[in-house]
């Protein structure tokens, strides 16, 4: 089933997507992340295929098969009903391994379930996410006292998001969600991370303002984590594009450092609250990934 709000159809993201249902014994994980108490992830996998996605580090499988498969928690949202008697009171973070909104979620329903949870229980929670059927959950959180909502927009070039996000839905879809959101009153977010580099004309001022006509109030970024294969992974998609030298920089801090700095400058100045926690990796962390764009784009 893909996700076909605001317009938006999605095929899988290749031939032979698998789907697995299993059930689980704890649901909300303690999370080492500023500000988060817990996370909750009703998926393991993601059918987006994010090229830079840190999951296949965390879960040290072979980026090859990333974006191949989901395995669906079913019964995570009354796990997360016994936990929340007996955990203390924390923000969720919904989520931070997988999608909670991809296109398993129209018919499985976990995240829903889960907010139907968290609401009756009053617990704060943050969701992120980058597909647009996140807005079927309106009525939910209209009734949160405590919530933030967010997409995942880290360029608003969606020439560069075809090829570095290939299954997840376009840029355009992803700010009407955030408008539509915003409208209802509520406190929305952006997750521009991981900070792509300035391709197709968009200028930190040019980024702010869609933003802010978005009605975004908030922004976080952070760097390019390029371990675990990311490198391959890119160089394998960027080959042959026009656009494989801009977006080769995108490890790159001399690039990327100033163009946040100034991204942040111009969201502050139309009144979004940019969290700027840009850390950049060492070369060696990296594997290389710092290379100059011309080794990047080359086999």
């Amino acid at each position: 089933m893909p996700d076909e709000l605001l317009g938006v159809s999605v095929p899988s993201p290749r031939e032979g997507f698998k789907v697995r249902e299993v059930t689980v014994d704890t649901a909300l994980r303690k999370d080492p992340l500023p500000g988060i108490d817990y996370s909750f992830n009703p998926y393991i996998g993601c059918y987006h295929a994010c090229v830079f996605c840190y999951t296949p580090r965390l879960m040290r499988m072979d980026r090859n098969e990333w974006g191949t498969s989901v395995v669906v928690k079913r019964n995570a949202a009354t796990v997360v009903a016994k936990e929340v008697r007996k955990l203390p009171r924390g923000l969720v973070a919904i989520s931070t391994a997988t999608d909670p909104y991809q296109f398993v979620e129209g018919k499985y329903r976990v995240t829903r379930h889960a907010l139907e949870v968290l609401l009756r229980a009053q617990w704060p929670v943050s969701v992120l996410s980058r597909a647009p059927l996140m807005i079927r959950d309106l009525d939910l959180f209209s009734q949160f006292p405590e919530i933030e909502v967010g997409m995942s927009v880290p360029t608003l070039d969606d020439r560069a998001r075809a090829l570095l996000e290939p299954w997840a839905p376009p840029i355009d879809a992803r700010l009407r969600c955030l408008r539509a959101l915003a409208d209802a009153g509520l406190t929305t977010f952006v997750g521009f991370a991981p900070a792509y580099p300035p391709t197709g004309g968009w200028s930190p001022d040019r980024i702010a303002e869609v933003f802010a006509e978005a009605g975004v109030k908030k922004m976080f970024t952070r760097a390019l984590d390029a371990r675990w294969g990311v490198a391959e992974a890119m160089a394998k998609r960027l080959d042959g594009s026009d656009l494989a030298v801009g977006l080769a920089r995108i490890a790159d801090p001399e690039t990327i450092a100033p163009f946040v700095s100034r991204l942040a400058e111009e969201c502050r100045a139309r009144g979004i609250d940019f969290r700027n926690a840009f850390e950049f990796r060492r070369a060696d962390s990296n594997q290389g990934f710092g290379s100059p764009p011309k080794a990047l784009g080359s086999r």
